[in-house]
């Protein structure tokens, strides 16, 4: 009987909600089939089986959240008999999470969802501590991995386990052990706090305490747009810890609240003679968001809920970018097998004055302001399956030709579905461009944690005065929305000013 297990899938993710079974229980499982979904806190992701067999018994069912290494299904032979209690279950119990205790990282790849063979432990396979000191044991023997991948691995001292296969039926290759060593090297790190300025506020206290709450709870808070930092939700968990319960109790005790206070009972809707609501808009459908829409949801209705944006706008003339990226697209589409575009020399453009002045690299936390060393840029996507914003890192210490090619490799990837949880992690800073639409300019909404983000127009021409004389001249126009608590609009402006002298004179960025 093998354990199906919640896989660790990115290196700070602790949880993850179940959002779909694509097997019924009893139904038979081949090894590399889509298992289940599960979103995290970034983004949602298909789980393939590890094993053959039949799915014997689920544990956990849709829209639950449980910890990482958590056992939350059985495959095993048709009639074979299903354990009663796993020691792995007793590892990662959701009720530490929300207390605050982190479970150790059991060996999960990626893609897949890891077994824990439950029997005789041998010595071909390698126990891993998690929460309570429980043993999960994942049998090494079995993982596909290629001898050039395998002597790599075995000579960087790598726990192969914790490596996703990207070969024939998930076979590790030698590029999924170097993809690995990035990430564990740094390359694909969580940006490095370069400074950490404590911000004077007048609301101060509940934010400075770090409050206690569920990531259930805080979830359903941002969904409901309750600010629990500030608002006073009473916590009924261990030790005053916020659970999902007291948020909706509060939602419940704040609209009658509202009502009392106006002195009258929720109006019931109008009906007409027809016995139907006099007016009403006819629903054509309803379907409950998920996946990727349902993240989508939840983070901008927090930014725009709890971020106070300031918004400045430069009109730039980029008749030289123009002409300079006409001159070079085919060399740089023959060298490097991209098709560099205005949002690369942009991407570059920014990269270097965040470098400059790195009070808009920032986000804000606890009271404080967190200044990164790192720059990495997210570029917003349009995909089938909603809004992707995929990472580009360190962009002031690569060539814009680089970015170029970076860009591409990330925009397909996405259309495909197949970015890591890496790739879209991570940033520091967002550039949305809706330019392609012919729209001029726009508003957006600050990507969270993150405090600014570069919003792209359309290039167009329009008459302008030049030496006395009307010349038609190519324009674009680029907004900044920063986060008014950590940056203030001076910060702001003087970014557009510096940006604007790089566009408008765009050679610098190819050195």
């Amino acid at each position: 009987m093998h354990e199906v297990i919640m896989p660790k899938l990115g290196l700070t993710m602790e949880t993850g909600v179940i959002e779909k079974w694509n097997k019924k229980e009893g139904e038979k499982v081949e090894a590399g089939e889509v298992l289940f979904e599960v979103m995290t806190d970034k983004v949602s992701l298909e789980v393939e089986a590890y094993h053959s067999g039949y799915l014997r018994k689920i544990l956990n069912h849709e829209g639950e959240e449980v910890p990482v290494t958590q056992v939350i299904a059985f495959i095993g032979d048709e009639n074979e008999e299903i354990p009663e209690v796993s020691s792995a279950v007793k590892a990662g119990k959701i009720e530490e999470i929300r207390a605050g205790k982190k479970v150790e990282e059991a060996p999960a790849a990626v893609q897949m969802a890891v077994a824990a063979d439950e029997k005789i432990v041998e010595p071909a396979k390698v126990s891993v501590k998690a929460a309570k000191e429980e043993q999960i044991t994942a049998d090494i023997s079995r993982i596909k991995i290629s001898p050039l991948a395998r002597n790599i691995a075995e000579s960087k001292g790598l726990d192969i386990s914790k490596i996703a296969g990207t070969g024939p039926q998930g076979r590790i290759v030698k590029e999924d052990v170097e993809n690995y060593l990035k990430i564990i090297e740094g390359v694909a790190a969580p940006p490095q706090v370069k400074k950490v300025e404590q911000i004077p506020l007048e609301i101060r206290e509940r934010e400075e305490t770090r409050i206690k709450i569920s990531p259930l709870a805080r979830k359903t808070a941002r969904e409901m747009g309750i600010d629990y930092a500030r608002e006073p939700v009473k916590g009924t968990g261990p030790e005053g810890r916020i659970i999902k319960e007291d948020i909706l109790s509060y939602a419940e005790s704040k609209k009658t609240a509202v009502l009392f206070q106006a002195g009258q009972e929720a109006p019931a809707p109008a009906v007409s003679a027809a016995g139907s609501p006099s007016g009403a808009a006819k629903v054509k459908s309803s379907d409950p968001l998920k996946g990727i829409r349902k993240v989508i949801a939840e983070r901008m209705t927090y930014a725009a809920q709890n971020i106070p944006h300031i918004i400045m706008t430069s009109v730039m003339n980029v008749d030289t970018l123009v002409d300079l990226r006409e001159k070079i697209k085919e060399k740089v589409l023959a060298k490097y097998n991209a098709k560099i575009t205005y949002t690369d020399f942009i991407i570059k453009a920014a990269a270097t004055v965040l470098a400059e002045q790195p009070v808009i690299n920032a986000s804000f936390q606890d009271s404080n302001r967190i200044i990164y060393e790192n720059i990495n840029i997210c570029v917003a996507v349009d995909t089938e399956a909603g809004l992707i914003v995929p990472t580009i890192y360190n962009c002031d210490r690569i060539s814009l030709f680089d970015i170029a090619r970076k860009r591409v490799e990330l925009v397909e990837k996405a259309k495909q579905g197949k970015l890591t949880i890496e790739e879209i992690s991570n940033g520091t800073f967002t550039i949305s461009n809706l330019g392609m639409f012919g729209i001029r300019t726009f508003t957006a909404i600050i990507n969270p944690p993150q405090g600014a983000i570069l919003i792209v127009g359309e290039v167009y021409e329009a008459p302008a005065l030049v030496s006395g004389r009307v010349e038609p001249k190519k324009f674009m126009e680029i907004s900044i929305a920063v986060d008014h608590r950590i940056i203030d609009g001076a910060d702001g402006s003087r970014y557009l000013q510096r940006l604007k002298e790089l566009i408008e004179n765009p050679e610098t960025l190819l050195i």
